[in-house]
């Protein structure tokens, strides 16, 4: 699994829209790629990945991004000390959707792969195997 989320991270290494809400000082230029942009998306909250880097050495952070009623999970990956982060992310094209029940995400495209935010407002990555990353929350 820890294999597959670096493969992620790296294929779906995307931008983050020019309009800039948030700046959180942690190495961070997100990189720029094609993305699909709508106006109905939401910022559910950006976790950071600190186990692994792409092959650049750029970190990996995860975004949860809802749009009407469905929840995405895109990978961003960043190389500066400043990641912008926009309120209304872009839909990245790589982007999974997940199946929501309250704290609970499940990929609808891996259903053995699970995101947990806890009350401390961590992100925990499951798979079959067991726990695969505990990230920190950033924003």
């Amino acid at each position: 699994m820890k294999n597959a989320i670096i493969i992620m991270a790296v294929g779906a290494a995307i931008g983050i829209a020019s309009c800039k809400q948030h700046t959180i000082d942690n190495k961070a230029a997100v990189k720029q790629d094609s993305v699909v942009k709508t106006d109905s998306t939401h910022l559910i909250g950006v976790w950071l990945d600190e186990e692994i880097k792409t092959e650049k050495g750029e970190q990996v952070a995860y975004e949860l991004v809802s749009q009407g009623k469905k929840t995405f999970i895109q990978v961003i990956t960043f190389t500066e000390k400043k990641l912008n982060i926009d309120d209304n992310p872009a839909i990245a094209p790589g982007a999974s959707l997940l199946k929501t029940s309250g704290n609970k995400f499940v990929s609808l495209e891996r259903p053995n792969e699970i995101y947990m935010v806890d009350k401390s407002g961590e992100l925990f990555i499951y798979d079959e195997t067991g726990l695969v990353a505990k990230c920190k929350r950033l924003l």
